[in-house]
């Protein structure tokens, strides 16, 4: 299953003090065929020389500094140059737990499917972890998104990208705030069924100085 490369894409902007703990969490994944794309967006602390120090640390870093267009044009950024068969995405002040890429692939292999929610995270409101994982009809996903019982943003979830080249599926640029809802409801539009699991592999951080 290692020789299926998966791409993780990090937006980055004013988070120098969370993404050293970020990308080391992602370096140190048990599922090693990883490529890690971190997108600078012009970020005007030091997070920029931050992650050119750590892209000196790890071969799979690839490091692409733009300017500034907010977290919609950077993940695009990321999406452009991503070889993975599969991508996932980290923010730059969360931390995932060794398995998360891991998890996420056994899923998306035994489901054969083109996307993988995830209903739990660890944060200061969430707690619960499990190891069922259910197909639901894309409809009921988006109830669930547009409910809350599946958290809207892109973290937390895993693609198969050659889907989302397929289908043109992207991030609205013109947006800051809303834009994951906006992925993960274009995304179900083109899928007959979507793969929900429980298990808690990805930490959100309180971050005030986050959309």
């Amino acid at each position: 299953m290692d020789k299926i490369l998966v791409s993780v894409i990090v937006p980055v902007y004013n988070v120098e003090k969370y993404i050293e703990r970020t990308i080391t969490s992602i370096k140190e994944q048990d599922y090693e065929n990883i490529e890690i794309i971190i997108v600078d967006d012009g970020s005007p602390d030091k997070s920029s020389q931050i992650v050119g120090g750590l892209a000196k640390s790890d071969t799979r870093i690839r490091v692409i500094h733009k300017k500034n267009g907010g977290v919609s044009s950077a993940r695009n950024a990321g999406l452009k140059i991503a070889n993975g068969e599969y991508v996932t995405f980290v923010d730059g002040d969360d931390w995932i737990d060794p398995n998360y890429v891991s998890y996420y692939v056994t899923l998306i292999e035994k489901y054969q499917c083109e996307m993988i929610f995830n209903k739990n995270n660890y944060s200061e409101k969430c707690k619960y972890s499990g190891n069922k994982s259910v197909i639901i009809q894309p409809e009921k996903a988006m109830e669930w998104i547009y409910t809350g019982k599946i958290f809207v943003a892109v973290w937390n979830k895993i693609y198969k990208t050659s889907f989302l080249k397929k289908y043109r599926i992207a991030f609205d640029e013109k947006i800051w705030y809303g834009e994951g809802m906006l992925f993960n409801i274009d995304c179900l539009q083109y899928v007959d069924k979507v793969v929900v699991c429980e298990k808690c592999v990805y930490h959100q951080t309180t971050n005030p100085d986050s959309a």
